[in-house]
């Protein structure tokens, strides 16, 4: 990730929830750094539904649909009690890259591939 900025615990929340109604269907991939084996892509070009941390369950998730002609199906990718939550935004515009260490020394790494589409 260029030049990042690591987002304050208590504003996770409220930042995520923002940038999830700004980036509502933008296309993502979702790929996992782990601390035991070399990186893989979870998912590509998925449309992002929403970027949650719930204080509550320390639960980070991150929730992406896979298109085609049958009903959306929903991945959902958690990462249980989140280290650091990282943007490559220094502005109030969203970010293209979004990266979330886990506790187990693994990071999940959340690249918007482009300008999200008008919700219908």
């Amino acid at each position: 990730m260029p030049a990042t900025r690591e987002l304050v615990h208590e504003a996770w929340s409220e930042y995520l929830e923002a940038v999830s109604k700004e980036l509502f269907n933008a296309q993502v991939s979702i790929k996992i750094n782990s601390a035991l084996g070399p990186p893989a892509i979870q998912a590509d070009s998925l449309a992002l539904q929403a970027l949650t941390y719930d204080h509550r369950d320390d639960v980070f998730e991150v929730a992406a649909a896979r298109g085609g002609p049958r009903p959306p199906s929903v991945l959902r990718h958690l990462v249980d009690h989140p280290a650091r939550i990282e943007v490559d935004s220094y502005t109030l515009l969203a970010p293209m890259t979004i990266a979330v260490d886990g506790q187990d020394g693994g990071r999940t790494v959340i690249s918007i591939e482009r300008e999200p589409e008008p919700a219908s």
